[in-house]
């Protein structure tokens, strides 16, 4: 058996994937380390996996606080994404983070059967560490506009990351690299977590990604999450009630809350808002409306008639294994994607801010109750009975144990490929190759429009 070390940073649609996966690798009988933020060392340990921290909870609490600012961010509204002008990335990505991370990981990662998986882009620590040490690594993009959004980052900002990165890994006895995408692609094996039928992979990336599925799975939950007492009663007397959440983040408009807790009080059936953040909740809720900080969604979304969600990727997923009808009021990062997704699915639709007027809230999840459209969603129950992405993530994992091929390592014909400018070599060959073909200015323009909708609603 191996020992798996699992990388990655953010709030539970970042984490929670990797502890079911993780959970998988320990039944196999793996050891697994899971690398993360200090708030998910609970749930490490009911999944079983042993864990190491990023931060202190007050740290960590700075961080929530910091992504929610980040939305009224200057360099945000104007879509800079530069390291210059951006806070957030100032706090994340400083020289100082990336060398603490690089020692938390090499600490997990001394013996010599180490394998890594790791969230895509984030995880500098792991692709370091994995580099020094000779070991096999594998990248995870989580949700499909992720992949659009690091190629234009690439092409706007990649050039001037370059002389940070480089000093990072001068500081650690690496030699330079030539570009930011040279060094996000040089990964040997890379998984999406949904499936083909979901969307399609971004042709433009410069090597494969396989597609494995969405990290949901029957029988394969990381552990047993209980649902509180009190709302299960709630339940018995108020069946096939409306849901409101927005995850766990703070990285959305406050509006999001009240106008959807406004639009269930017009329509007056039983409705939960699940929200763990006080400053978001309105002082007075209508009288069908309940509120919980926590509940367990995969337990109950079985029992729901309608979720009105903010478009994370997780809330998706469990809205099509559950066949129930999704409201998206999407904002910020890949959400409205999500939503335009789900609409063309027939598993729901959206409304983009503009349009968050409780009224038309409300209407729209009448709409959405209409027999027509709960037929629609119950054809995603047999599908997603069948996604495995969980065991063929795990999979993908054990394929890496004990070989050669997919030990990381930067990708040194990238330069020289994207300099000879040769017309012999097609941009079939070059995909083939796992290299970049060079974009025209149309792909430059539609990738900086689909990353300027993916990133900030309309």
């Amino acid at each position: 058996m191996s020992n798996v070390v699992i990388v990655t940073h953010w709030l539970d649609g970042d984490v929670v994937p990797y502890v079911r996966i993780g959970s998988e690798l320990k039944r196999r009988g793996h050891d697994v380390t899971l690398v993360t933020h200090c708030h998910f060392a609970d749930m490490a340990a009911k999944a079983g996996l042993d864990f190491r921290a990023w931060d202190t909870p007050e740290e960590y609490a700075r961080l929530v606080d910091q992504m929610q600012q980040s939305k009224d961010d200057h360099s945000f509204q104007s879509n800079n994404f530069s390291y210059d002008s951006n806070v957030f990335r100032q706090i994340t990505e400083s020289l100082e983070v990336r060398l603490k991370e690089y020692r938390i990981v090499d600490e997990c990662s001394q013996r010599p059967d180490t394998v890594f998986l790791c969230k895509s882009r984030s995880s500098v620590g792991a692709y370091l560490v994995a580099e020094k040490r000779g070991l096999p690594l594998a990248t995870v993009v989580g949700y499909p506009s992720e992949v659009a959004s690091m190629l234009i980052y690439d092409e706007l900002e990649g050039k001037n990351d370059l002389p940070r990165l480089n000093e990072l890994r001068n500081a650690l006895g690496l030699d330079p690299i030539d570009s930011w995408l040279q060094w996000e692609s040089s990964a040997k094996m890379t998984l999406a977590l949904w499936p083909e039928w979901y969307d399609h992979i971004d042709d433009q990336w410069p090597t494969k990604i396989d597609p494995v599925g969405f990290p949901l799975e029957q029988g394969k939950q990381a552990y047993k999450r209980e649902v509180p007492k009190d709302f299960a009663e709630w339940m018995e007397k108020n069946p096939n009630p409306i849901l409101i959440t927005g995850g766990t983040t703070k990285l959305i408009d406050k509006s999001f809350y009240t106008n959807s807790i406004e639009a269930c009080g017009i329509l007056g059936q039983p409705t939960v808002l699940l929200c763990q953040y006080d400053e978001f909740v309105p002082k007075n809720l209508p009288s069908n409306v309940v509120w919980y900080k926590y509940i367990p969604l995969d337990e109950i979304m079985p029992k729901l008639s309608v979720l009105i969600h903010h478009g994370g990727v997780g809330t998706v997923t469990g809205g099509l294994a559950t066949g129930i009808p999704q409201l998206i009021l999407p904002g910020y990062v890949d959400r409205p994607y999500n939503a335009t997704l789900i609409k063309e699915l027939g598993a729901g639709d959206y409304l983009l801010p503009g349009n968050w007027q409780p009224d038309k809230i409300a209407d729209m999840v009448k709409s959405l109750q209409q027999e027509k459209v709960v037929v629609s969603c119950r054809r995603y129950i047999e599908k997603m009975k069948a996604n495995r992405g969980i065991s063929v993530a795990a999979d993908r994992v054990e394929q890496m144990i004990g070989n050669d091929a997919y030990v990381y390592s930067i990708n040194r014909g990238y330069k020289q490929e994207r300099k000879s400018g040769s017309a012999e070599v097609s941009d079939e060959k070059r995909m083939s190759d796992g290299k970049k073909p060079k974009l025209t200015e149309e792909q430059k323009a539609r990738l900086r429009l689909s990353l300027m909708k993916r990133e900030k609603s309309e």
